[in-house]
């Protein structure tokens, strides 16, 4: 049994609602949907609303708002973007987290003697390496800020923008020397992760725009 127009536009509705506006699960819950709602209607002889009202409160649970440890408590979504977006970020979250900490682990593990002037030049090209990846990272943002449909890889993009306010912190003065001389490895560790970061805001921006394309949305 087909659905009326106006039974349709009530399950879009009831999308909308939810803000279920991420163009690669919307059609997949849409369809899921329709389809319950048939099947009840058939197989159980029950209206439109008695279906309707049964399969949307099953879906509810699914579609509530929630958050995850990947991205922070701050970034909230409907449960099944949260799910699917850490499926897609589960890698990129332990690649970032092993940048992070290497570099710490050797610097501060290995002990090597380096001439000032090394250093010095090594602190120079650090800053210049954060300077680069900051501008990356901001035309990054930007362009995926004038795009306005929204699918799971946007929602990960949201969530690593913010990575754009600690990026100066290492761009400038002699943060990757230690007071007493050498490098720092917290700075030299922050400065991979951030490097990792680009890489992965990057591979996500590319991402969102191949579920437009797929999608035909422009």
């Amino acid at each position: 049994m087909e659905l009326t127009k106006e039974q349709l536009q009530r399950v879009e509705h009831y999308l909308n609602v939810k803000r279920i506006d991420y163009i690669d699960i919307r059609l997949e819950i849409f369809d899921h949907i329709i389809s319950d709602i048939e099947v009840k209607m058939e197989s159980k002889k029950l209206d439109f609303e008695t279906s309707f009202y049964a399969v949307t409160d099953k879906w509810n649970k699914h579609l509530k708002d929630t958050s995850s440890f990947y991205f922070g408590i701050m970034f909230s979504a409907p449960k099944m973007v949260i799910n699917k977006a850490k499926k897609s970020f589960r890698k990129w979250f332990f690649i970032l987290f092993i940048a992070l900490i290497i570099p710490q682990f050797l610097l501060e593990s290995i002990t090597f003697s380096l001439s000032d002037s090394l250093i010095s030049v090594l602190n120079l090209c650090f800053q210049i390496v954060s300077t680069i990846c900051f501008i990356i990272l901001l035309t990054l943002v930007i362009l995926k800020k004038r795009i306005k449909t929204k699918s799971t890889y946007s929602f990960i993009l949201k969530t690593q923008g913010w990575n754009l306010v600690y990026f100066p912190l290492t761009m400038f003065n002699s943060v990757f020397l230690k007071s007493e001389g050498g490098l720092n490895p917290f700075s030299v560790g922050l400065l991979t992760a951030f490097i990792s970061i680009v890489f992965c805001y990057f591979h996500f921006y590319k991402k969102h725009k191949e579920a437009i394309k797929k999608y035909k949305i422009s």
